[in-house]
């Protein structure tokens, strides 16, 4: 596992680098208003994402039916992908109503192709992931990536607004169809209903179960896009999206690159009669130890980071991004269970997991929204850290996962202990405090992965010399 997260991660890591840097040459061409006009339509056609894979990806992985079954999927997948273009479609005038702004309407109805074009490389994702081709998987990420921000940045400098955000994605999911394509040699040919409802009646659980989870999990992650859109107006929308955008990209390279691989590569694992829980453990452990620079720098150098990266224009984005790093010491951790409840099949579990866990964090988000945009993330964070994870270490490690709770105290107590006290400390603004706190923090995860960080020195050391 840990050799095609090289792999993956190479690809991965270069291109999270270089979206990264594309944002500090477009927040100079584009508005923070033009991001947030955006992201007042991106709350809507995010969740209705929520239904276009539904688990399909994770079903060609898990099974061990070929060719037939996995055009069966793609079928269907491309049909859910179809009706979800659609209903986008006939909700873009009220979308455009909810916002009182007539502007949406065409946006909206443009952005609904990318369910349909996204369809086509469900199956196809799966069949490579189930291969571990984990460097094809990253190329075609790269490639794609770098047409899009190339086309983003010429059309920002042509003056195209916020439709720079639009058309390079429309064409980028193009491309990545294309290269999927070649590599997978899937064919597109008629095919009888009935072996499309039997696909239907394999998936039919995890469609249901993930799904529910999904939706509940996306209006717990983006309703404070819709309520900070809705209270504070676009201009503030702009900077809190900004600001969230750095926990999505730390997201995407932590936990999309570790999930990507760690979901097909414990399934290998297992069928060799492998242990998972010790493994998926060790791979939190080497997480928290990748995701700790970043935090650290979000938390102790806000408005240099904002100045160098975005600019003057951008500078209200400074007060957020030290709760932003904290969220990644712990949401990165926690995102990565989803593939374990897949993969011990308690897909129902993971679902019923959701429902208190995302209500506890949309309410903590309304009740911050009550006082500032600044609250929001405050609330969130503790909540999110003093009670949501302490639910998925019981009713997930402990009752789904079967991890005994010794293990489970040694490895949580001290950083969840560490981040509540980190979160007073910047609430309060006690410097000397939170520096304190993080130099506890990182001698902690020092010691307690010592020997993953002593084997990845004589693995690397070893591919050096030999």
């Amino acid at each position: 596992m840990f050799k095609n997260i090289m792999v993956l991660g190479g690809y991965t890591y270069g291109t999270q680098i270089i979206s990264f840097l594309s944002s500090i040459i477009l927040s100079r061409l584009l508005l923070p208003s033009e991001y947030g006009f955006i992201a007042l339509v991106t709350v809507f056609t995010g969740f209705i994402s929520q239904f276009s894979d539904a688990g399909l990806s994770f079903i060609i992985v898990r099974s061990d039916y070929q060719r037939l079954f996995q055009s069966s999927i793609h079928y269907l997948a491309i049909f859910i992908g179809t009706c979800l273009s659609v209903l986008i479609i006939l909700l873009a005038y009220p979308i455009s109503l909810f916002y009182k702004d007539p502007a949406l309407f065409l946006p909206t109805i443009i952005m609904s192709s990318s369910f349909i074009l996204r369809s086509f490389i469900i199956v196809p994702y799966g069949m490579l992931a189930k291969q571990l081709k984990f460097n094809i998987l990253g190329l075609i990420e790269m490639i794609a990536t770098i047409v899009e921000i190339l086309l983003m940045i010429i059309l920002a400098y042509l003056k195209f607004s916020y439709w720079a955000l639009i058309i390079p994605t429309i064409i980028g999911n193009l491309v990545r169809i294309g290269i999927f394509y070649y590599h997978t040699r899937l064919k597109l040919k008629f095919m009888k209903l009935k072996y499309l409802v039997l696909g239907f009646r394999q998936s039919k659980s995890i469609i249901g179960n993930l799904t529910g989870f999904n939706i509940l999990n996306y209006w717990a992650r983006n309703s404070d896009n819709l309520i900070v859109g809705k209270i504070f107006g676009t201009q503030s929308l702009g900077i809190y999206d900004r600001a969230y955008k750095i926990l999505n990209l730390v997201l995407g390279v932590m936990t999309g690159l570790f999930g990507k691989v760690l979901y097909p590569s414990l399934k290998d694992h297992a069928s060799k009669g492998g242990n998972i829980n010790e493994e998926y453990l060790n791979t939190l452990g080497v997480v928290s130890l990748l995701n700790f620079p970043i935090s650290v720098l979000l938390i102790c150098f806000p408005e240099p980071l904002v100045r160098i990266l975005w600019s003057d224009a951008w500078i209200q984005v400074a007060s957020l991004l030290p709760y932003i790093g904290i969220l990644i010491m712990t949401q990165t951790l926690n995102s990565t269970t989803g593939n374990i409840f897949i993969l011990y099949g308690k897909e129902k579990a993971l679902m019923l997991l959701g429902i208190p866990t995302n209500i506890l964090i949309i309410g903590s988000i309304a009740f911050g929204a009550m006082f500032s945009m600044i609250d929001i993330l405050r609330v969130y964070s503790i909540v999110f850290v003093g009670i949501v994870i302490p639910c998925v270490l019981y009713w997930g490690f402990k009752k789904a996962f079967g991890f005994d709770m010794k293990t489970i105290l040694k490895f949580w107590v001290p950083k969840l202990t560490l981040s509540l006290f980190i979160i007073i400390s910047i609430w309060m603004d006690t410097w000397y405090l939170t520096i304190g706190l993080l130099c506890v923090y990182l001698i902690h995860l020092i010691l307690a992965q010592r020997k993953d960080i002593y084997n990845t020195f004589m693995f690397v050391k070893n591919k050096l010399t030999q």
